[in-house]
């Protein structure tokens, strides 16, 4: 199913082939917009390797997977409703998503060659996942609307439509703090390791020289290890964990927020809710009033 313009998605071992419910495809000069919609349950693996500029805006929540860039901490978030992933041309990007709820995504394949000299050359910015913006999403969205004919697709639109994203997306490059990476990062089979373990012990009070000790490494090199290569130290990469658990708990109404505070390894719901305000800018009870 895969050419160098679309993401491929290939069955994992032991889960069965995709199951589209829905795919829309369209092109027009340097651009080509994609809907796909996936049903639930599936467990599968992506991989994008294109020969454009691709920008996609995700529905999609699921339970476990990874996404991993080069250059890039590899990301383990569940919830990427409204979230939005930039590929520049060349950049591989792969991962497996395991869902339980239908999902989707519409993404924008941009050609780096037909744009013209003064748009921007998306080519040449860093790869960026899992991030917000208010108005690539509209954009997004329009052809996504276009896809479905829920919106006129009027000559020069969806060109003009797609300039304006190189620019908008120009401008969120321009806003990126840099990551620096040096030699001496966690192997992903290190990560893997150290990932597992947290995963299956976010009730306990899980120590660094605890985590360093699974790799036979000193706990000062482990914490700068750890960091260059997700970016955060242990300790705070262990609440995102602990956060996402609350999350997933969070969709069921019938879990109490005290409940949902002590199944993802917080003390109380005071600790629950300080915790997950700093990470969502929002409280455990308004989150799980939105998903209503």
């Amino acid at each position: 199913m895969a050419t160098s313009k679309e993401v491929e998605l290939t069955a994992r071992p032991g889960g069965g082939a995709i199951d589209l419910q829905d795919l829309k495809r369209k092109s027009w000069p340097s651009v080509m917009a994609q809907f796909m919609r996936i049903a639930a349950p599936s467990t599968f693996d992506f991989k994008l390797a294109s020969t454009s500029n691709y920008i996609a805006l995700h529905d999609i929540y699921r339970s476990d997977g990874t996404t991993t860039v080069p250059g890039l901490p590899r990301s383990y978030q569940k919830d990427l409703r409204n979230k939005i992933t930039f590929i520049p041309a060349g950049c591989p990007v792969e991962g497996w998503s395991v869902i339980d709820r239908p999902g989707a995504f519409v993404a924008l394949y941009i050609d780096r060659s037909s744009s013209g000299d003064d748009v921007p050359d998306l080519a040449k910015l860093s790869p960026q996942i899992c991030f917000d913006d208010p108005m690539l999403r509209l954009a997004l969205s329009h052809f996504q609307l276009m896809l479905h004919g829920q919106m006129q697709d009027m000559p020069g639109y969806a060109e003009s439509l797609g300039i304006l994203v190189s620019y908008e997306m120009k401008r969120v490059a321009s806003k990126q703090v840099p990551v620096v990476r040096h030699q001496g990062g966690l192997t992903a089979r290190q990560m893997r390791i150290v990932a597992d373990y947290i995963e299956s012990h976010l009730l306990e009070q899980t120590s660094v020289s605890e985590l360093a000790a699974l790799l036979d490494l000193t706990r000062f090199h482990f914490m700068r290890a750890f960091k260059q290569t997700m970016g955060v130290p242990p300790h705070r990469f262990m609440i995102q964990r602990r956060i996402e658990r609350a999350k997933d708990l969070l969709a069921d109404v019938d879990i109490s927020i005290g409940d949902v505070a002590a199944r993802s390894g917080f003390n109380s719901i005071t600790q629950l809710t300080r915790a997950f305000r700093r990470v969502n800018g929002t409280t455990p009870s308004a989150f799980r009033r939105n998903m209503t």
